[in-house]
């Protein structure tokens, strides 16, 4: 009966710490680029895909209040262009989701709960150009689905 209830406890503690964990980034980075006559500044985090699914990537851009650039919004398909010829991704075979929080405005309280996510997908043009984005908004349960892909079984 004590081995019962030790292999029930430790049943239960793995199913705990398998729900708590969440997918860490696997590039973690700021992105610099030049818009004109200003220079914008982002935070990058690209999550790897799924197990069956490795060119897959999620790619999650945040607007920092330290930006003194161009919106990303405003150049996000140039920036999606850019980071995926640094990275290697090519923007047409990921998922990505821009991201407002407290940490996108001078003042603001970094760990507010208010957060936005807009999850934009491109496609190319004829000439092989890269597309203007397509815009859905998502949840944050959307996100954590788009990033905790490898985890889930």
């Amino acid at each position: 009966m004590l081995r019962l209830v030790r292999s029930c406890a430790l049943l239960l503690f793995g199913l705990a710490l398998a729900l708590s964990v969440r997918a860490q980034p696997r590039l973690d980075t700021t992105v610099t680029w030049r818009s004109y006559s200003r220079t914008g500044t982002a935070q990058v985090q690209v999550y790897p895909g799924p197990p069956d699914d490795e060119e897959t990537h999620t790619l999650v851009v945040q607007e920092l209040a330290e930006n003194q650039g161009p919106s990303t919004l405003n150049d996000f398909q140039y920036l999606a262009d850019l980071v995926g010829r640094r990275i290697g991704v090519d923007p047409t075979q990921a998922y990505w989701v821009l991201h407002w929080g407290g940490f996108s405005f001078e003042g603001a309280d970094p760990e507010a709960e208010k957060s936005l996510f807009l999850r934009a997908t491109f496609n190319r043009t004829a000439s092989g150009n890269l597309s203007s984005p397509y815009w859905n908004v998502i949840s944050e349960t959307d996100l954590r689905e788009l990033t905790d892909r490898r985890w889930r079984e």
